[in-house]
């Protein structure tokens, strides 16, 4: 995996990570320990170990989660995504997820790459081109 920075972009610390992100990680991540935090201007981009990928906005708050082929955890996001998923993809699983613009863009582990859209309240809306 090849990483480009801007001029912007800057390693800082895991102890410079906002609260709120400091508590997600160790929620929804307990013991995976952090490789690298890169800060630009609007966010946070958090590498840790076991190859998942994580970036908060300034504030903490989480914006995507990959977590590279396998199952993100549950539970920061609406139920009823799982929900969907389940009845719509039953042998798949939920690999990276994003909130956009009040939007969840979710990623599945299936051959074609197939990404779900579904509103701030976890319904869904269709899928993403």
């Amino acid at each position: 995996m090849t990483a480009f920075m801007s001029c912007d972009d800057k390693p800082v610390t895991a102890d410079k990570l906002p609260a709120k992100a400091k508590t997600f990680l160790n929620t929804y991540f307990p013991g995976i320990d952090i490789l690298s935090v890169i800060k630009d201007d609007d966010s946070y981009d958090v590498d840790l170990v076991d190859g998942t990928d994580v970036d908060f906005r300034l504030n903490g708050a989480w914006k995507k989660v990959d977590c590279e082929g396998r199952p993100v955890p549950t539970g920061f996001y609406p139920t009823s995504i799982d929900s969907y998923v389940t009845a719509n993809y039953p042998m798949a699983y939920i690999e990276d997820i994003e909130l956009e613009n009040n939007r969840y863009k979710v990623g599945l582990n299936v051959p074609l790459e197939v990404d779900l859209v579904f509103d701030k309240n976890g319904n869904f809306i269709g899928i993403d081109d």
